[in-house]
């Protein structure tokens, strides 16, 4: 049931590094499986705080257990324009820093858009860089982070889906965003080179990755409508993509959100009380005021037809509210209300215990 929600295959684990190091054999079996091959492992790489982790990962994979770049052609997703590589700010300078330095890849093997050609010539290279791609004989896999407004690469809400490597003008948000990465907004490139999302849909596999406060924008590019005002939305038309996710960023997933919507909930007071809360926040209503058809036009069916009338399971939310509210935050001596949360102990006063 969950699948009607989730249109994309969603991974999720407890912290960054766990995912981190799942997109990292994943990438590790493929490498090897190339090679056993002798045949080239083509990668189409991100930059950003996302992979940082993924390349860590990596590097142990390279360092301790032997997994060799000699076989692996690498491709990046974009470059600010115009900047140098030199930059500390530069993905050139990024990339040598996280990952290609400290593996066996062949230098040669390296592309990353140049954010120095001159505008003139930007289309042309732009082209060319198409053609190394397809000489290469396409991505293989192409790891993708994703910003707030769903952009994937460069490719900022409104990119055509069938967009190809071009020069783009970055969206103020995505700006924003970056700053940190320089001296202030100021400083922030206004261009970049990007892979289109059509270069992106070409590959014939996928991992995006995506940590902490980005739960938003993942619930709409995972369950929401295919839109070119959501770039990542459309990745729901690859046939082998799958989001990797931390916890955090899964807390708007339908399934956490509103986990009765999916038809695999156990009802519990918890669950019971999230539920009737939740419709009522979004009917803008009170609890006691909620009707028999709010619960079925907000797909509670199920819930009444487990525990009854609307009125009695309003009241039984209600009184759980009521009871989590105290006057005593401090503590209430010789209190003892078991449904109610004062305590019978005062609470220690911290600033007097620490003079």
């Amino acid at each position: 049931m969950v699948d009607s929600f989730e249109k994309i295959p969603v991974k999720i684990f407890t912290t960054p590094k766990d995912g981190s190091e799942f997109a990292a054999r994943e990438i590790g079996k493929l490498i090897r499986s190339k090679e056993s091959k002798g045949e080239k492992c083509v990668l189409g790489l991100a930059t950003g705080s996302t992979p940082i982790s993924l390349y860590a990962s990596l590097v142990r994979l390279h360092q301790e257990e032997g997994l060799s770049f000699k076989n692996v052609v690498t491709f990046n997703l974009d470059e600010y324009y115009p900047i140098e590589p030199e930059a500390l700010q530069s993905y050139h300078n990024f990339m040598q820093r996280n990952l290609f330095s400290k593996v066996d890849i062949d230098p040669a093997n390296i592309n990353i858009p140049d954010g120095r050609v001159a505008k003139d010539k930007i289309k042309e290279y732009c082209q060319q860089y198409e053609q190394k791609i397809e000489a290469a004989g396409g991505i293989d896999l192409q790891v993708l982070g994703i910003g707030n407004n769903g952009h994937i690469g460069f490719n900022e809400p409104g990119s055509s889906r069938y967009s190809k490597t071009r020069l783009v003008t970055l969206d103020n948000s995505t700006r924003v965003a970056n700053a940190r990465e320089f001296q202030n907004i100021s400083h922030v490139p206004r261009m970049a080179i990007t892979m289109g999302i059509s270069t992106i849909m070409n590959a014939k596999r996928i991992i995006l990755m995506a940590w902490g406060l980005k739960a938003n924008i993942v619930q709409k590019s995972v369950e929401g409508h295919v839109t070119e005002h959501i770039p990542a939305s459309i990745l729901q038309q690859h046939n082998d993509c799958t989001f990797i996710i931390d916890e955090l960023a899964a807390t708007e997933l339908t399934r956490f959100k509103s986990p009765w919507l999916t038809g695999e909930i156990t009802w519990t007071p918890q669950t019971i009380r999230k539920a009737v809360v939740h419709m009522a926040l979004k009917l803008k209503k009170p609890v006691l005021s909620l009707t028999t058809n709010d619960y079925i036009d907000s797909g509670l069916g199920d819930l009444l037809t487990e525990f009854g009338d609307g009125y009695e399971i309003n009241l039984q939310v209600y009184y759980q509210l009521r009871d989590s509210i105290t006057g005593w935050p401090g503590g209430k001596p010789n209190a003892v209300i078991p449904n109610h949360p004062e305590r019978s102990e005062p609470y220690p006063n911290l600033l007097s215990a620490s003079r």
